[in-house]
């Protein structure tokens, strides 16, 4: 065997390890796409569970969340507070969401935390006070676009009675 020849199948094996390199590579970014896909979905699920779950754990805070979405007048300077944080919470859910939006990682996300929020914008007087009070401190347009949601997607169980259960 000669030197070029030699030189040729080096050449072809080179070729053949650079095909197996890309081929790897790509194995490796799409794998890395799909954990990021799953790692963004169970980051909104998880933000989505601590916000219920203070509702769900703490009645005095759910009691407080109650009034002031319908009225933040009606709770003391404490509770505005509270009721506050808790809003600014809801809301970066969604802001978080609206950055996802452009991204291939938004297909994971198992609802639409915007639509969520717009519904609460739009049916509950205290949290829209509240949102309205952030919008200097949200991205972009994101308030404005809450202020366009035409059709609330998203109810409460209200029971005036312990036998009276109604979507509102």
């Amino acid at each position: 065997m000669t030197i070029q020849e030699l030189g040729s199948i080096g050449e072809l094996i080179a070729a053949i390890a650079t095909v197996a390199t890309l081929l790897y590579l790509a194995t490796q970014i799409r794998q890395n796409n799909r954990n990021l896909r799953e790692s963004t979905s169970a980051s909104m699920n998880q933000g989505w569970a601590s916000i219920n779950s203070r509702l769900s754990s703490d009645e005095q805070f759910a009691e407080i969340f109650m009034r002031g979405r319908e009225d933040l007048e009606s709770l003391n300077p404490v509770e505005v507070e509270r009721f506050r944080a808790f809003v600014q919470d809801i809301l970066n859910m969604a802001v978080y969401e609206d950055g996802l939006k452009a991204s291939p990682y938004a297909q994971s996300l198992h609802f639409d935390s915007f639509e969520v929020v717009g519904s609460l914008y739009q049916s509950c007087p205290g949290i829209r006070a509240v949102v309205d009070s952030l919008e200097a401190a949200t991205p972009r347009d994101l308030v404005q676009r809450l202020r366009q949601t035409t059709t609330p997607t998203y109810a409460f169980i209200k029971k005036e009675s312990p036998s009276d259960e109604k979507l509102v």
